[in-house]
């Protein structure tokens, strides 16, 4: 008797190394848990077609057709026959399998009216879609009533045929043949799910599921068994969330507790309307995130319309009432320059200090003009630095070169004062030789 498989156990212990070899190479399957869980990614059902006509040349497939005909013809650049086999979907589609050589045997074998999987390269000849030399198996006699099914083809016994994600070294019945191979002695691992909680939630036993999931008895108990697989999926992501939010907690991070007589409250006190419920809710959970000592692990959701980003700037003003920075992020440039320009509106005279409205002046000594400025891009505006500094600044300390009641416009040929400067007050991008571009 064999020693009883699990789901740590090498593969070649149970379908031989040749076999275990070809597994590892081409599907990175070592062990019998990773074939155990290697799902078939759909199922074919017997007296129904694989739609030949839907197949693409160039693509790895696993058909399943009934042959129609078989035709043998000498080939004429050498010696010898070629057999070519027609099958078809039983929709009309056909599709032509060749084999080269003298192969009586195979002839008989493939007789008209038999049903088998057949697996290779699409390719065309002469506006016909055809298989050269596909591997194969026939799963049935299909037409005297014998038994139908051998030995070597067990797995596909049922009416429902698994197929399996392949390559072309390892067919799908290659596959299924080692599942049933595994499955005769696997020992499922225990089940994670208490039988009270499969039972609230309708759910069959693991080691139930992966034998459904390959060998499936009913249409009804392949339901059963991705239904179970599916939800330990979900609970397996839904897990790993909660394991990094718990592990988020230990990390250190500076609070930022609402202040009272803050932008926040100026910014509640001018609102043109008053925020729903579903808003101050979310608004109080926040704020009690950003005031703890741990960073806010969360995610917002809400329909289109319903006043995320209200709830996302009622945030940041938080922050900033707290003496931090924040920053909205957007995924493109159209959405960010959106959510700038709304933002704006809503916060108005709040949001007027820094960059809003700001516009150079012009440098001393150059052609450049606010004018010219207007008539560039808005998305950025190369600036030539002056080759000499004002008289009036002493470096590296610089200096404005406009009366106080202009926008400040800091001029210096210290590089590092320079750029500190400028980009205090505007945003530029990093510095290339005597250009800098800025919007």
């Amino acid at each position: 008797m064999s020693e009883p498989a699990t789901v740590d156990t090498p593969l070649k212990k149970l379908v031989g190394e040749k076999t275990a070899k070809a597994l590892a190479g081409h599907l990175d399957l070592h062990t019998a848990g990773d074939l155990v869980y290697h799902f078939p990614r759909r199922y074919d059902e017997r007296g129904e077609h694989t739609d030949i006509r839907s197949l693409d040349v160039g693509e790895q497939v696993t058909v399943l057709a009934q042959v129609q005909r078989t035709a043998v013809r000498p080939m004429r650049q050498r010696r010898g026959n070629l057999l070519e086999v027609t099958v078809g979907d039983g929709s009309g589609g056909l599709l032509t399998l060749t084999f080269f050589g003298n192969q009586a045997w195979r002839e008989r074998e493939l007789r008209p009216g038999r049903w088998g999987l057949f697996a290779g390269k699409v390719t065309e000849f002469r506006g016909k879609r055809q298989l050269n030399g596909p591997e194969y198996v026939l799963l049935g006699d299909g037409g005297d009533g014998e038994a139908a099914v051998s030995d070597d083809i067990e797995e596909f016994a049922g009416a429902l045929i698994p197929v399996y994600p392949a390559a072309a070294a390892v067919p799908t019945w290659v596959i299924a043949r080692c599942v049933r191979v595994v499955l005769d002695t696997f020992t499922p691992p225990d089940d994670p799910l208490p039988a009270d909680v499969r039972a609230s939630r309708k759910l069959v036993g693991l080691g139930t599921a992966l034998t459904e999931i390959h060998r499936p008895s009913s249409k009804e108990a392949l339901y059963r068994a991705r239904r179970r697989l599916k939800w330990d999926e979900a609970f397996a992501v839904q897990l790993t969330l909660v394991q990094r939010k718990h592990r988020a907690a230990d990390w250190p991070a500076r609070p930022r507790p609402a202040r009272s007589g803050g932008l926040l409250e100026a910014f509640d006190a001018r609102l043109p309307y008053e925020l729903t419920a579903g808003q101050r809710d979310v608004g109080v959970e926040i704020a009690a995130d950003l005031a703890a000592p741990h960073p806010m692990h969360r995610l917002l959701q809400g329909e289109v319309g319903s006043g995320k980003t209200v709830v996302a700037l009622r945030a940041m003003l938080q922050v900033v009432d707290a003496g931090g920075q924040a920053a909205l992020l957007a995924p493109t440039e159209v959405l960010a320059a959106q959510h700038h320009r709304g933002m704006l509106d809503l916060l108005g005279p709040l949001g007027s200090a820094g960059e809003r409205g700001f516009r150079p002046s012009t440098p001393p000594g150059s052609s450049w003009s606010p004018a010219r400025w207007a008539r560039r891009p808005a998305a950025g505006r190369s600036v030539r630095w002056p080759a000499a500094r004002p008289a009036s600044c002493s470096a590296p300390t610089p200096c404005s070169t406009r009366a106080s009641t202009s926008p400040t416009s800091v001029w210096s040929s210290s590089t590092s004062s320079t750029a500190s400067a400028w980009s205090s007050a505007t945003r530029c991008g990093p510095r290339r030789t005597n250009r800098r571009t800025c919007w």
